[in-house]
């Protein structure tokens, strides 16, 4: 067995972590939490605690914050799997 050099390691795992990032874009997840600030927004609310399902790979709740601070939510981690969301 051959230890394979870091800087082809750092490519599989990048080219992963874009599969990853995709498979959560498509997933009824994110469709679940898009249609829950929808939802809550249209209630006349500008905060949503949504729950991470607790089976998901543990980077999910990660990259979903990254996601909604980069899109201008504020995001509160209250737990390992549920956040809070405003607007």
């Amino acid at each position: 067995m051959k230890l394979q050099p870091a800087s082809e390691m750092a490519k599989i795992a990048e080219k992963n972590y874009e599969k990853f990032k995709q498979n959560i874009l498509e997933s009824e997840g994110f469709e679940s939490l898009i249609n829950g600030i929808e939802e809550t927004a249209n209630e006349g609310c500008k905060t949503l605690i949504y729950n991470v399902d607790p089976l998901c790979d543990p980077h999910t709740k990660g990259f979903l914050k990254s996601l909604l601070i980069e899109a201008g939510y504020g995001v509160i981690s209250l737990d390992q799997h549920a956040m809070q969301i405003t607007w």
